[in-house]
């Protein structure tokens, strides 16, 4: 290969996709705003074979499936045969939404010191609950695309 066609390469591996890059920075926001939406605002358990209310983190949404995970805990294991699963994304103290999984997989992490286990699932869209989960998915992420930081500019003034 001659160097004049080396060179030609080199600048073209050297253009910036803005596409690509823009879709990167959303994606970014989408999650940040997501982790914070999932820590903050929603409270998430699930309830195993046993009947034994859970509370686990949630990861990430998509209209298909969601991932989470549950902190490690050697006194009070998580049943391994469980593949069946409801969560439960509480928007109050004593009401939440059922969400009906299917564990698709599952793998051990260790995240600042801390172990736990996450989970990809998959949501059963045939329960008539899916509706309204499927309309929460998609306002998080619209909600994460035109969400704003308060940074403090405007005062606000109650009468």
């Amino acid at each position: 290969m001659s160097q004049r066609r080396i060179d030609e390469q080199e600048k073209l591996e050297q253009v910036v996709d803005f596409n690509e890059a823009r879709a990167q920075k959303i994606n970014e926001k989408r999650r940040k705003a997501e982790r914070i939406f999932f820590q903050q605002l929603l409270n998430v358990y699930c309830v195993t074979e046993n009947t034994q209310l859970r509370p686990v983190e949630l990861v990430e949404v998509s209209e298909d499936g969601c991932s989470f995970q549950i902190f490690f805990d050697s006194n009070s294991p998580w049943p391994t045969d469980s593949l069946g699963l409801i969560l439960r994304l509480y928007f109050s103290q004593d009401t939440y939404l059922p969400v009906h999984l299917k564990i698709q997989n599952s793998r051990p992490c260790i995240d600042k010191g801390t172990r736990f286990t996450r989970y990809g699932c998959s949501v059963d869209k045939t329960v008539s609950s899916y509706q309204a989960y499927l309309q929460f998915v998609r306002f998080i992420k619209l909600y994460s695309e035109h969400a704003h930081k308060d940074n403090g500019q405007t005062t606000l003034f109650y009468l």
